[in-house]
């Protein structure tokens, strides 16, 4: 645009009044030389106070980038378009926003004459487009805040605070979801700590938490990057394999888990050995159930407790039926208590040199209606694991103590009755009570036989139990200690208790007449208790050889197969007055046996 064209331009003011821009045209030094009357109302700027001067009069930031690039446009004597800045009205001080377009003007001769341009007022738009970022920030921010709060709701929903492991519901998750895919196989470790009850009891809580820390270090360690380890609840622990699935994998995982959870645990005053148990299933999609992998897990699992903890123990068809004949007995314990289905057998126990009998155990059976006559090993564990074993004990305590009477009342004396006491029934603050009000002939010594595991899990340190065994004792009644020697019970613990009579499983006699070495542990066992006052009775004895061991070794007492087996109320009370009658005649031969069978 040439000079010639100033006064064509400046006709336009008509134009602009009407319109919502204003026209403006500097010269060759950029200084405004001309504004069109809409510019004073828009800005409310004088033009006296404009004309002569720069653009950047009023212009907040006229050192910023983009001013910087604005000028070099302006040096280069280029065109503009939008060039968008702040100015601050000196009548009110308030800020708007002003969008220009510039084209610049050459004369005849090609000499750079100024510029001419619109101005428009985009201060609305501009607050709003700001407003707008702001109100997109502060979304971010909040987008921002509600995605961490979700992260930890996640967290805290997905994760066991104490250990950081995912929980049971993402391990419930991760099953389903492998299940779930078309070629989808898994093989499960159901995990459980073996004596961290008694850490917890016993240690206190902060030490339990300390032990599932450090055991939940160390099952992730062992199973590395072949799956994911789950904190499912207490001293539970699943591990999901889903990569190379074999039962070879399985098995060597698990191995290398019981391997890492036998070492020692520093605690901050001591040291703890604990243990872990482990059942293992394997699952394939389409054919498995996440329901059906966990239930034979469990089962698995149980079966490596029953077998003696701290081992590894996989599914088979086997263990499959063993758990379903389980669960058709646990079903049926309740009503068998209150049926009185349980009752009580009597084996007899004698003098090893005289024969004379001195005693007998009375030991629980069931006659279930569909299983027939069931020993104690096919559910006394279920019976624990129900909460019923104590329901048990104490109606084998009434009906053997009842006995008694009825024997007596068949003109038969028998010196002593010995009854076993499981370790939750130890723990029973009914116990003593019980006992006094059930044995009430106490021309009949009675004697409780504890189980070998009450060494082996500290229970005795327990108040609770210390305080029964001593009011038992102050009643009067015997403490036996079972089935010591096989291979489980505590020498200390032993001591601590102080027994009045110890019961040896002849197999270990038999062991240790074959074996010098284990035959002199045996009477130093023997000669430590003899010291103690504590009586030895051999338990298990087959034969008139068997006899002839045990009095050699140096037990006072014997029970077995050889004398009799456990007898029913009849036939004991037969076998009683078989006794009696023979004793009349004949005393007992040196090999022991008795009078008749």
């Amino acid at each position: 645009m040439t000079s010639q064209n100033q006064p064509n331009f400046r006709n336009l003011e008509d134009f602009a009044g009407i319109a919502s821009d204003w026209f403006w045209e500097t010269d060759h030094q950029n200084r405004f030389i001309y504004f069109s009357n809409r510019m004073e109302q828009v800005t409310k700027i004088s033009r006296a106070d404009v004309l002569g001067r720069e653009r950047d009069i009023f212009a907040e930031e006229p050192s910023g980038a983009a001013w910087q690039a604005h000028l070099a446009d302006l040096q280069a004597h280029r065109a503009f378009r939008n060039f968008e800045y702040r100015i601050i009205r000196p009548t009110d001080g308030s800020v708007m926003w002003l969008r220009i377009s510039g084209e610049p003007q050459f004369d005849q001769a090609g000499a750079f004459t100024g510029y001419r341009g619109t101005g428009h007022d985009v201060t609305r738009e501009k607050v709003a487009m700001m407003q707008l970022e702001q109100s997109n920030a502060a979304l971010a921010i909040r987008n921002r805040e509600l995605d961490e709060a979700r992260q930890a709701l996640e967290q805290a929903a997905y994760h066991d605070p104490l250990t950081e492991l995912p929980n049971r519901r993402a391990f419930e998750r991760a099953l389903e979801h492998c299940l779930g895919a078309a070629d989808g196989r898994v093989a499960l470790l159901h995990l459980d700590l073996d004596r961290f009850k008694w850490v917890n009891d016993t240690l206190g809580h902060q030490s339990g938490d300390a032990v599932l820390v450090t055991a939940a270090q160390r099952i992730s360690q062992a199973v590395g990057n072949r799956g994911q380890t789950y904190r499912v609840g207490g001293d539970e622990f699943m591990v999901l394999l889903t990569q190379g699935i074999s039962a070879n994998l399985a098995h060597q995982t698990g191995t290398a888990i019981v391997k890492a959870l036998t070492r020692p645990i520093d605690l901050a005053q001591r040291q703890v050995t604990i243990g872990i148990s482990i059942g293992i299933a394997t699952g394939v999609a389409g054919q498995d159930t996440a329901a059906t992998v966990i239930a034979h897990a469990d089962v698995a699992l149980y079966e490596a407790k029953r077998n003696g903890r701290n081992q590894v123990c996989q599914i088979t068809p086997q263990i499959t039926k063993q758990m379903q004949i389980k669960r058709q007995i646990a079903a049926t314990i309740p009503g068998a208590l209150e049926r009185g289905e349980f009752t009580a057998y009597f084996q007899p126990q004698a003098d090893i040199e005289t024969g004379e009998i001195v005693g007998a155990e009375a030991l629980v059976r069931w006659h279930h209606p569909e299983c027939g006559l069931l020993k104690p090993a096919d559910f006394l564990d279920i019976a624990a694991e129900m909460g019923m074993i104590e329901d048990i004990d104490r109606q084998v305590l009434r009906i053997s103590l009842a006995a008694v009477d009825k024997f007596r009342a068949c003109g038969l004396h028998l010196p002593s009755i010995s009854v076993n006491i499981s370790g939750p029934r130890l723990m029973d603050p009914r116990l003593p009570e019980d006992v006094a009000n059930t044995w009430t002939d106490r021309r009949c010594g009675l004697s409780i036989e504890l189980l070998e595991t009450i060494y082996l899990d500290d229970r005795r340190e327990v108040p609770q139990i210390k305080e029964n065994l001593q009011q038992l004792r102050n009643m009067g009644v015997e403490i036996h200690s079972d089935d010591f020697g096989s291979g489980r019970a505590s020498i200390v613990g032993l001591l601590k208790v102080q027994p009045d009579r110890l019961k040896i499983e002849c197999r270990m006699i038999r062991a240790a007449l074959r074996d010098p070495h284990k035959s002199k542990v045996i009477a130093a066992i023997l000669e430590m208790t003899r010291a103690l006052g504590i009586a030895a009775t051999a338990e298990g004895v087959e034969s008139a050889k068997d006899i002839a061991a045990v009095r050699r070794i140096g037990c006072a007492y014997y029970q077995g197969n050889v004398l009799s087996p456990p007898l029913q109320q009849a036939a004991f009370i037969a076998f009683l007055s078989c006794q009696k009658m023979a004793t009349k005649t004949k005393t007992a031969g040196r090999d022991g046996l008795p009078f008749c069978s």
